[in-house]
């Protein structure tokens, strides 16, 4: 069974009725315990536990009975336990006494029922009289004054039950309405979610776990908003971006048709270069739904690389070479400083995110800047350095920039172009390949980009010593 099931499956009855039974059984242990108690001062129990001391005691003094001294002195000595008890004669005569004043004798009717029982315990007063000696003729008779019970709760003993069962559904609903309206609102959210409404959040603002289930699904909510405006924003990119290189295609076709030779071959380069550059953008968009698969959304997937071992020289000249001829209004300065390293990597997918960034710095720049490509070897790997004299990006789009599909250049959209996957993808590339990206923008200075490669260490002698490393080396492009 999957975890959800196996949650489900232990999942609680109703709020109400949880809280409730929870309140039952404390209240119910409360009562058990407060029932017990009373039974132990209850009268009639006190009652069948009464004569065991006085029986105890009378059947110690009844020895004495001769000898008065020495039967007060014992009764003097039970004091701690028997306060109150008086000996005395059948004619009521005092023997001796625990009890200041001495316990009253007992009536005749009380004095008869004691020379029948031995023993009897009298309600009013609360009085237990035992005959002297235990067996045989009567002598004598000691009277112990006992506690009084409890009074008992009036009327039914039912009501108790029913005053706890009362207070128990009052608390019970109390704390139900407390946490019963945020998640009636956390369930309506979602269901008007999940029907499309991508605006309506819950809007609750609490501290406890409630709170922050709430604040979860609020920062979902938006991120998959995001995503699907972004989605919708690719389309509308990749529209754009296909449709006028198609009717440029179109348009040359149309000549060609027309049966004019000369104008046919001048068309085939700008046709050419029209395909080059869907292939290019669709090719951008399988690359980033591919690299989008990640171990933390399938676990155990990786991103498929052709790995192979790469130059880093080689990787920056060609990458030069492509910028030169892409971008030959602009001026393009590559620094190497050290002996590069040797790559494990992609060589497909790592031109492409170094080409993507060399493209974003011609595009986001004036024509006749220089652009600034620097490569150096560090003892771990590459660091690759792209920089322009651009437009640079407002602060407020810096967190958002690598998001796919996002374009912080707006208002030049049209002239730019792209569908807002070139920063995303590049940075994805070298994420896969064990490296990091990091950017840094003043709007109007430029922008500067910096990537860092592991190397794959073949031999120590692949890296240079910073100290022995021949002096940096600077090239301009045209």
């Amino acid at each position: 069974m999957s975890e959800g099931g196996h949650r489900r499956r232990w999942l609680p009855g109703p709020l109400l009725l949880r809280i409730y039974l929870v309140g039952l059984a404390q209240l119910l242990l409360i009562a058990l315990s407060l029932m017990g108690i009373r039974r132990l001062e209850d009268n009639d129990f006190n009652k069948r536990f009464a004569g065991r001391h006085p029986a105890y005691f009378s059947a110690e003094w009844s020895r004495l009975l001769t000898q008065p001294g020495e039967l007060q002195d014992a009764m003097d000595r039970s004091r701690r336990i028997l306060s109150r008890a008086t000996v005395r004669s059948l004619d009521g005569g005092l023997l001796a006494s625990s009890a200041s004043p001495p316990l009253e004798a007992l009536s005749p009717e009380q004095l008869r029922r004691l020379m029948q029982e031995r023993i009897v315990t009298f309600d009013e007063p609360h009085l237990t009289a035992v005959a002297m000696p235990e067996s045989g003729p009567v002598e004598a008779y000691a009277v112990f004054m006992q506690r009084p019970p409890p009074p008992g709760p009036p009327g039914n003993p039912a009501l108790p039950i029913v005053l706890m069962l009362v207070c128990t559904g009052i608390t019970s609903l109390l704390l139900t309405r407390t946490l019963a309206p945020p998640l009636q609102r956390l369930a309506k959210v979602a269901r008007a979610f999940g029907s499309g409404k991508l605006d309506i959040r819950t809007g609750l603002r609490r501290r406890d776990e409630l709170g922050q289930v709430a604040e979860a699904f609020d920062e979902m909510a938006d991120r998959i908003a995001h995503l699907l405006s972004s989605q919708k924003q690719l389309l509308a990119n990749v529209s754009h971006e296909l449709r006028t290189p198609l009717a440029r295609i179109r348009v040359a076709l149309d000549l060609v048709e027309e049966g004019d030779a000369q104008l046919a071959r001048e068309s085939i380069s700008d046709i050419t270069t029209d395909l080059a550059e869907l292939d290019r953008l669709i090719d951008d968009v399988l690359t980033a739904a591919r690299l989008d698969i990640t171990p933390e959304q399938v676990p155990g997937a990786t991103p498929p690389l052709r790995r192979e071992l790469l130059d880093a020289r080689t990787l920056v000249d060609k990458a030069a070479a492509r910028f030169s001829t892409t971008w030959p209004k602009h001026k393009l300065e590559v620094t190497l400083e050290g002996t590069l390293p040797t790559l494990d990597a992609d060589p497909v997918l790592l031109r492409r995110a170094l080409d993507n960034l060399l493209d974003n710095a011609g595009k986001y720049s004036e024509p006749g800047t220089t652009v600034r490509l620097r490569a150096q070897a560090l003892p771990t790997g590459l660091q690759l350095e792209v920089i322009d004299e651009g437009i640079g990006i407002d602060a407020s789009d810096l967190p958002h920039l690598f998001t796919p599909f996002f374009r912080s250049d707006r208002s030049r959209a049209r002239t730019t172009g792209g569908v807002g996957l070139g920063l995303a993808l590049a940075r994805r590339i070298i994420v896969v390949h064990g490296g990091n990206l990091t950017l840094e923008s003043q709007p109007g200075q430029g922008t500067s980009v910096r990537v860092f490669l592991p190397a794959t260490p073949l031999d120590p002698s692949t890296f240079a010593n910073e100290a022995t490393a021949p002096p940096p080396r600077r090239t301009q492009a045209p």
